[in-house]
This record gives structure tokens, sequence and C-alpha cells, in this order.
């Protein structure tokens, strides 16, 4: 029998953390016509809902779950980076350099 996990994360303490993070790593908005913040606060909302969601999942298994969510969160961010390039932005990133170094020489 599956053992389920109640796990009980805050939205103002997500949303505090990603702030944090994103201090060390800040998006670029642009020109863009969109609220940072509350565009924060909805993606914080869809990651509770992802979490609660996997709930009924074994530990082990949840794992996988955020783990595949993040990577691909990851592959799309660089890929993100990688178009930017081709339009003749430079990366500030030193990790999606790095990624994308491996990423050419198929490592």
């Amino acid at each position: 029998m599956a053992t389920t996990h109640q796990v009980e994360i805050d939205l103002n303490t997500l949303v505090m953390l990603v702030n944090e993070v994103a201090k060390e790593d800040p998006l670029d908005y642009g020109d863009l016509a969109v609220d940072e913040m509350a565009l924060r606060h909805s993606c914080c909302l869809g990651a509770l809902n992802i979490l609660q969601n996997a709930a009924m999942f074994k530990a082990e298994d949840l794992i996988y779950v955020l783990l595949s969510s993040m990577a691909k969160l990851i592959e799309e961010n660089v890929l993100l980076h990688a178009q930017n390039v081709e339009r003749g932005e430079q990366i500030r990133s030193e990790l999606v350099v790095q990624i994308l170094d491996r990423a050419k020489k198929g490592h």
C-alpha cells in the first residue's frame, strides 16, 4: 500500500524563497507587459498544485516527479538562452553557458 505524504508549504514563504533565488539569477523581463510579482505568485501556486497532486506518490516517486519537472524547466531556460544567443544577445549565467557547451559537445 502506497504511503501518502502531506506536505504543507506556505505560498508566501515559497514566493519569498523564489525572490531570493531570483536575486542570484534574475530574469530579464525586458519590455514585456508582465507584472513580475503576479507572475511569480501564479507560478508558485502552480508548483504547489503539482506538489499537492504528487502527495499520493511514494517518496522516491515524488522525488522523480520533482526532479523531472525541474529538469524540464532547466532545459526550457537553456533553450530560451540559446535562442537569445542566436539573436546576438549575451548569456550572463555561467551555469547556462556550461550546459550549452556540454550540449554542443554531445555530453
